[in-house]
């Protein structure tokens, strides 16, 4: 009896484990490369959309491990509440940064890039942010310690910039760096109108 194509379709997983496997292999290799500042990772970044959903992968993750870092126990992440407020944050954090370093590039430094390279660029940056858990434990100053944890985060979006907007190292800095700074400004507006 012949089989119908619907049935082998069916029958097959989406997505067999070793792929899986394979895709979370890929994403990790591209992550070391980011951090490392290696140029194969932002073009990958500019020509693979499925970088963008990998990055908020990436941005879910971090985000958890650093309500962990702040003293944050699991069950009270199990919370379901709780669990969605963590992800909202650091989706807000993303967006912000992302649309904040997008439209300095475009509109004040005049170059070239599009919204959803920016996300990626910076959720592959995201993960350095854990770098604040262990400056913790160096400093009590949470101005110093925002400074350390965004460091490498700020060095990794300068560099993801340089080379998609084409621009030369200073112009890339004070692109991610006024986009932090964007950042921290509209959180503070937020924060004092109770809305964040």
């Amino acid at each position: 009896m012949p089989v119908r194509p619907h049935a082998k379709t069916l029958a097959r997983p989406i997505l067999p484990f070793a792929d899986q496997g394979a895709a979370l292999g890929v994403v990790f290799h591209r992550l070391l490369q980011t951090i490392k500042l290696e140029r194969d990772a932002f073009v990958w970044m500019d020509f693979n959309d499925r970088a963008t959903g990998d990055a908020a992968i990436l941005v879910g993750v971090t985000q958890i491990l650093l309500s962990f870092g702040t003293g944050r126990s699991i069950g009270w992440l199990l919370n379901p509440l709780n669990l969605i407020e963590v992800l909202i944050a650091g989706a807000f954090f993303w967006l912000l940064y992302s649309g904040m370093t997008f439209l300095i590039v475009r509109y004040l430094l005049d170059a070239h890039g599009s919204f959803p390279i920016f996300m990626r660029i910076t959720g592959f940056a995201f993960p350095t942010l854990l770098v604040m858990i262990f400056a913790t434990l160096v400093t009590d100053s949470f101005l110093l310690t925002l400074i350390i944890g965004a460091g490498w985060f700020v060095v990794i979006v300068a560099r993801g910039i340089s080379y998609i907007a084409d621009l030369d190292a200073a112009k890339s800095f004070l692109a991610a760096i006024g986009g932090y700074v964007g950042v921290v400004i509209v959180q503070s507006i937020l924060s004092g109108l109770r809305l964040f």
